[in-house]
């Protein structure tokens, strides 16, 4: 396994010349030749943003494999396992941007804010051709101006760029979302049946629900996850969760004489007080005073 923390440790590894040291626009036709065509498992300590086009090969990272020649943007996050494998060169651009150039341009939105950093190579962006076209256009820019500009603006001007790309990569997921209706509409049937089931039929139904449990169970990234569910239900899937919680215990509640401590437990709250402060912000009751009027009525 490969370690780059530094975008300026490529440099030393591929001897290839940086403009800047926490931020790297490269067409892969210009870096191809000074890398190896295939990359075993690699973690970055930066950010890297690749569209790429005719890409004979695979991808990897997360837990699955991606192959094809259609334009795909895809995003990898620090500390995220990367590796690629292909036959043939390929086209496109990849940028690279060490989260510690914000700590300098304080006016441009944080990288870290944009949740597809974390989603897997499964839930890669493919391009429509208009989209192809916007996102070559907006690369090539930011190319350019961090290549040919040698001013004081040129780096805020970038981060611009990356930052126009970024917002419309959103604007494309929710067109994935859309045009991908049958796929995600599934995942999301899949999230509501384990969800409706979870404390009859899961082995650690101890433990509360999480994200992290239905994503490793619907073989997705949590974020993914997420934002398919709030696409189609305007809820986040954290949210539905606690309103399932919510729900199981106001029927505990109202159907057992189990203590309000001991109904926590078998939801899977290690502490009452947490339990109850759940209950209460979506109730606007404690469990003791719906327990109470439920009993009045």
């Amino acid at each position: 396994m490969k370690y780059f923390e530094n975008i300026s440790d490529l440099q030393e590894k591929f001897n290839v010349q940086l403009k800047h040291p926490l931020i790297d626009i490269r067409r892969y036709a210009d870096i191809l030749p000074m890398i190896p065509m295939e990359l075993g498992p690699t973690i970055f300590g930066f950010y890297k943003i690749s569209f790429i086009k005719n890409f004979n090969g695979y991808m990897e990272y997360g837990k699955t494999k991606f192959n094809g020649n259609n334009g795909v943007l895809y995003f990898v996050e620090p500390g995220q396992s990367y590796s690629c494998t292909s036959t043939e060169p390929w086209e496109g651009y990849q940028i690279l941007v060490h989260p510690d150039i914000y700590k300098s341009h304080l006016s441009e939105k944080n990288i870290n804010t944009y949740d597809f950093f974390s989603y897997d190579v499964n839930e890669s962006l493919l391009l429509t051709q208009d989209e192809e076209n916007t996102v070559s256009f907006i690369m090539k820019e930011a190319w350019s101006e961090l290549n040919n500009k040698k001013d004081d603006f040129s780096i805020p001007i970038v981060l611009s760029y990356i930052s126009t790309l970024l917002n419309t990569s959103e604007r494309f997921y929710a067109r994935q979302f859309t045009t991908r209706k049958t796929m995600c509409n599934q995942l999301s049937g899949d999230f509501f049946q384990l969800l409706k089931t979870y404390y009859t039929h899961n082995e650690n139904s101890s433990q509360q629900p999480s994200l992290a449990f239905f994503s490793e169970k619907l073989n997705v990234t949590s974020n993914y996850l997420s934002d398919t569910i709030r696409h189609h239900s305007g809820k986040s899937a954290l949210n539905i969760i606690h309103d399932y919680i919510v729900e199981e215990a106001k029927m505990l509640l109202t159907s057992s004489n189990q203590t309000v401590s001991e109904i926590s437990s078998v939801l899977g709250f290690e502490y009452p007080n947490y339990f109850s402060r759940l209950f209460k912000r979506k109730t606007n009751l404690s469990p003791s005073d719906f327990r109470k009027s439920v009993k009045s009525i």
